[in-house]
């Protein structure tokens, strides 16, 4: 690549072209850069699947009682989860391909935002499965980070056919253990109740013959 159309490639990365929000908006704690707000996202989004599998009864036993938009299906939610997933892949792939065109390793920044992203789970996780079904129900990705994913891509690939480097990806990264929820009332265990007391045997009554000791009764007349 000419070196004009490199420092053309590297400008349009670096540049700063965050539309005004529109639908969805981002929560005030995340990244406003494209790279770690990719991760963000990822994140995000990849504890909100994850979120899914654990809560799948309880989203059934909600749907039972108030009603469904899509009755009788097999899986709650099932054109929800297959977009969610199509999502995932698009924001991964951008993340991969802006720490492949990076001229250093940016990995452990991005590790550091998909752990934010995952992070805003936490205080609905500590809580009951019932309130964190609650709370899988009411959350929505944020409208920018597809928009941002897209052009993130665009602009790596763009500076990708310059630079290219085996660097690791933050999309790697294992993820941190989901705190225990806390328990349910409806499927809390009674607490064991102590044994009643026995009472002691009664003492049987003996059968050997009164001792040499024993005064005898007196003779009848």
């Amino acid at each position: 690549m000419p070196l004009p159309a490199l420092v053309l490639a590297l400008s349009l990365l670096a540049a700063d072209t965050t539309p005004p929000p529109e639908g969805e908006p981002l929560p005030s704690g995340a990244p406003k850069q494209e790279y770690p707000l990719a991760a963000w996202c990822y994140g995000a989004l990849g504890e909100y699947l994850d979120v899914y599998d654990r809560v799948k009864p309880d989203l059934i036993a909600i749907d039972k009682q108030y009603g469904s938009s899509v009755p009788d299906e097999k899986e709650p939610y099932a054109a929800d989860m297959a977009a969610a997933r199509d999502e995932l892949k698009v924001i991964g792939q951008a993340v991969q391909a802006a720490e492949q065109a990076s001229p250093s390793p940016i990995a452990p920044e991005g590790v550091e935002a998909l752990n934010l992203g995952r992070s805003i789970w936490r205080p609905a996780e500590m809580k009951t499965r019932r309130e964190l079904a609650r709370a899988w129900l009411s959350w929505a990705l944020p409208d920018r980070c597809d928009s941002n994913a897209r052009e993130l891509s665009a602009k790596s690939a763009l500076l990708g056919r310059a630079l290219k480097y085996d660097n690791p990806s933050a999309t790697d990264a294992p993820p941190p253990p989901a705190p225990a929820p806390a328990a349910d009332a409806s499927t809390t265990p009674p607490a064991a109740e102590p044994p009643a007391p026995t009472e002691p045997p009664a003492k049987p009554a003996s059968d050997t013959p009164a001792s040499a000791d024993t005064p005898a009764a007196p003779p009848k007349s």
